[in-house]
């Protein structure tokens, strides 16, 4: 019970780093059900059926600024990935999060993961609602 009481007592003690870790909270919530939303909406319904390849209308670029835009790119997705399985356990929309950021890092097997997660019943229920209030046509799986 002790140790209860000193947690909270932190938290009284550091009330401007509380106060911050609040913030960051809500911003990576609001910023992430943003983002998802946002990528879920705008992917063409074959995002699933078609064979990947990343950063395919940057092959013709400079190679400084293609390697650039890829790391970026993948440095973001890990953040996100490992934010939404922060959030599986914590308040937040962890899977959608989740799925942004693995659809943003480049690893093997990426896909069959992400087609796995989003073709669970109840999360394709969900992206495709979010479709359609967008006009969006729903996700194909073949």
């Amino acid at each position: 019970m002790s140790q209860y009481f000193g947690f909270l007592n932190w938290f009284e003690d550091n009330v401007v780093i509380t106060a911050g870790l609040l913030v960051a909270w809500v911003a990576l919530l609001v910023g992430s059900l943003w983002a998802a939303h946002y990528f879920l909406v705008t992917i063409p319904p074959k995002y699933f059926t078609r064979e990947h390849q990343p950063l395919d209308r940057w092959r013709h670029s400079h190679p400084a600024l293609r390697w650039t835009l890829l790391v970026a790119k993948n440095l973001i997705g890990g953040v996100l990935a490992i934010a939404g399985i922060i959030m599986l356990f914590t308040p937040g929309q962890g899977i959608l999060t989740l799925l942004l950021g693995l659809s943003l890092v480049d690893l093997p097997g990426k896909r069959a993961l992400e087609r796995r997660i989003v073709s669970r019943p109840a999360v394709l229920r969900l992206v495709n609602q979010m479709r359609a209030k967008a006009r969006k046509p729903p996700l194909e799986f073949s």
